[in-house]
């Protein structure tokens, strides 16, 4: 769904990974380095922080296309957006189908993973155990099962798997067992305070370190953001042109395991199995040999991005040539 016309609520404060004060001088912008007149693809576009420090560096007569699940989170992004001179598309999409948007190839593509701040910080979304609210967990709540409909018809290894996975849980049949006996006794929870006290109840003096990780799991399931993850980065040589950037900050090791291994894979020249011998150089080269992580500055003003690593390759031009 593209947007032409919103209605847009009031912008909510955002600080946007890995940017820092000067963006210009930030690591992203210094690998990706936008230019005046390029293509930008946001694809979590989110509040619309990265998409507004883009939209100034490819200005006057730059492109951006802000993609994002979540409706409330594209109204603000185009409020925070405004008037800028260059052209803005808005999209409403899971990036998982960012093949089928039939896009230009861009000069630039950013996906920023995980959650965005409202998701967090408002109630009735059900991200955090901080907060009394149904169990939903959805990024996109028009479509989609919620946390509390999976938990009615998973059963206990799917569970457990997931938590020992997503949310590397110590023991986590444990919680995946405490779950099943819920349902059993018509107990499902369909809150967050319901899920909270199944915690607490099986993990006692342990549950503020197990939480999180239990709710992270949950939410990486219900969006099955790993699959969406590997949709995107298979999708990367289509959405680039010659001389384009690939940016992908994470926040988990598994997201950021699929994306060092998509990377290596689009940055390995082919080789003659036989001889052993090159036959044709990689379409892409690295930018970045080690992720990029937030300095302590930055974690200091923004705890959220703490366990953020970024990573960011380039295509090389028509000759095979890597842009300056």
């Amino acid at each position: 769904m593209i947007y032409t016309s919103i209605i847009v609520p009031a912008v909510r404060m955002h600080i946007p990974a890995l940017l820092g004060p000067d963006p210009a001088a930030s690591p992203l912008f210094q690998l990706l380095a936008p230019r005046s007149g390029e293509r930008v693809i946001d694809a979590t576009a989110g509040l619309g922080g990265h998409s507004f420090a883009f939209a100034r560096a490819i200005a006057p007569a730059g492109e951006l296309t802000c993609i994002d699940a979540d409706v409330l989170n594209l109204e603000s992004a185009r409020a925070k957006l405004g008037a800028s001179s260059v052209h803005q598309t808005f999209i409403r999409a899971n990036f998982r189908d960012i093949a089928t948007l039939r896009l230009q190839p861009a000069d630039i593509l950013l996906a920023d993973l995980g959650l965005s701040s409202p998701h967090v910080d408002d109630p009735e979304r059900g991200f955090s155990y901080r907060h009394t609210s149904p169990l939903d967990l959805r990024f996109d709540r028009s479509r989609g099962a919620t946390a509390a409909e999976l938990l009615r018809t998973l059963g206990h290894d799917r569970l457990a798997r997931a938590f020992r996975e997503l949310g590397e849980l110590r023991q986590p049949a444990l919680l995946a067992r405490a779950l099943c006996e819920a349902r059993a006794s018509g107990k499902t929870p369909q809150t967050t305070d319901a899920l909270r006290a199944i915690v607490e109840e099986t993990y006692g003096w342990r549950a503020p370190s197990v939480l999180p990780q239990a709710f992270q799991a949950l939410r990486m399931l219900v969006n099955d953001e790993l699959g969406a993850l590997s949709e995107l980065l298979l999708a990367v040589p289509s959405l680039l042109r010659p001389g384009g950037r690939c940016g992908v900050i994470s926040y988990h090791s598994l997201e950021d395991r699929l994306v060092k291994r998509a990377f290596r894979s689009l940055t390995t020249p082919q080789i003659d199995m036989r001889t052993g011998q090159e036959t044709a150089p990689a379409a892409f080269v690295l930018l970045t040999r080690r992720p990029v992580r937030p300095d302590a500055a930055e974690i200091q003003r923004n705890p959220r991005v703490r366990s953020a690593l970024f990573r960011a390759i380039s295509r090389r031009d028509a000759g095979g040539i890597l842009p300056s």
